[in-house]
């Protein structure tokens, strides 16, 4: 035993890649800058898993191809993990960073992780949100 952890740990100072859709966009204040909503990370519901990729394995533009009107968040695994909830690899052939975030994931806890996400830059909204004014 040499003391590594094991190639199927991934780090707390790692950082992962969510997807987040045009949908799953909010503000905390009117005319306050956009955020991921709660909802980008309940997926799966509580006791489902959230599909997350490794930033330092799978590029942002593997992650967004075929995937219109979509946007990408950062959330550190330090932070995923103090909220009891763990990060797991599962290695796709598309997406070899590919992990998903395991553990009961609470409407607080979903809340916690988007409000602590940030955009990726380059690859978040760059346009005002417009409200909706139905006719």
């Amino acid at each position: 035993m040499t003391g590594q952890p094991s190639q199927q740990y991934v780090g707390d100072d790692e950082i992962v890649l969510r997807r987040v859709q045009d949908y799953e966009r909010t503000t905390d204040t009117e005319g306050g800058p956009e955020r991921p909503s709660s909802d980008a990370f309940i997926q799966g519901g509580p006791d489902g898993n959230t599909s997350v990729s490794l930033k330092t394995e799978t590029s942002p533009e593997q992650l967004l191809q075929g995937y219109p009107n979509t946007f990408l968040a950062e959330l550190d695994v330090s932070l995923i993990r103090s909220l009891g909830l763990e990060v797991e690899r599962d290695p796709k052939d598309d997406d070899p960073g590919h992990c998903n975030i395991t553990g009961r994931k609470t409407r607080g806890k979903a809340q916690r992780l988007a409000r602590s996400s940030r955009w990726v830059p380059g690859h978040g909204p760059t346009q005002p949100r417009i409200p909706h004014t139905p006719q």
